[in-house]
């Protein structure tokens, strides 16, 4: 089969990116294509368009903030051409709800040029609650993409995939009002620069790393591989949230698919 599969993913704490690169990998494997993968986690990545064909498959996984797309992902997206071809989607989210991720990324791709053949949301551990979420994507989680992978692959080789429909509503759910909070370091940093280089926005200074600029959009990368644990969030709003989710959110859900 001619084409090339695409794997494109945002993922500042990497489940994102587990996610993309097994429904890559399978689909891969049951489309027979060639595949290329891209990272829009960082400034610089985000810059460069992507003009595929109508052979090609475009794999994209992203994290549900606040039950939208990642608004920074507005401008990398618009520079997207997908000429006919199809796309799988992943919303990955924190076991609370991906609300109108899916379907307002569905809409995003739908515009671009891309058929949505079948579109998923899947689970992970929670960036400000990770015991909400704990160990997610699991062997379960795996296995579940892995299938949903080949029922894609089958829908796409039959020829002239039908959009699927997905779950949301329009219009989309109103994003939380803009917040300036940035994380805190404690004494226990020994500016080993690991936060700098994950930064998803740059905004950590690469002179000091206790100095983050305006920008930061709590994705909680800087704390979670922090090998000190030497970066937090104090805010009232953080704790407020942890605080819902680790009340309310710990039962276990399960990955939604649409084909």
């Amino acid at each position: 089969m001619n084409g090339t599969l695409r794997t494109l993913f945002f993922s500042p704490t990497h489940s994102s990116r587990k996610i993309a690169l097994v429904l890559g990998e399978s689909l891969t494997a049951a489309l027979g294509k060639s595949q290329e993968s891209r990272d829009l986690t960082f400034p610089l990545d985000r810059e460069k368009s992507l003009d595929c064909g109508p052979d090609d498959v475009l794999v994209f996984a992203f994290p549900v903030y606040g039950g939208r797309v990642p608004q920074v992902l507005e401008a990398p997206l618009s520079r997207l051409r997908g000429n006919g071809a199809t796309a799988v989607i992943a919303a990955v989210y924190g076991n609370r709800d991906y609300d109108d991720a899916l379907l307002e990324a569905a809409d995003l791709l739908t515009r671009r040029g891309f058929t949505v053949a079948a579109a998923g949301a899947f689970i992970a551990e929670h960036s400000v609650a990770p015991t909400v979420g704990a160990g997610r994507p699991d062997a379960e989680d795996t296995r579940v993409l892995t299938d949903f992978a080949k029922r894609a692959a089958a829908k796409i080789a039959a020829g002239n995939p039908a959009p699927v429909s997905v779950k949301g509503k329009r219009p989309y759910k109103e994003r939380g009002p803009a917040a300036d909070v940035r994380p805190k370091t404690t004494d226990a940093c020994t500016q080993c620069m690991i936060c700098v280089a994950g930064c998803p926005m740059g905004v950590i200074s690469k002179d000091d790393p206790a100095v983050v600029a305006a920008g930061c959009i709590r994705c909680r990368a800087c704390v979670k591989f922090c090998p000190e644990d030497a970066k937090f969030f104090d805010d009232p709003g953080t704790a407020k949230i942890r605080e819902m989710l680790e009340s309310k959110c710990l039962a276990r859900r399960e990955p939604e698919l649409f084909l």
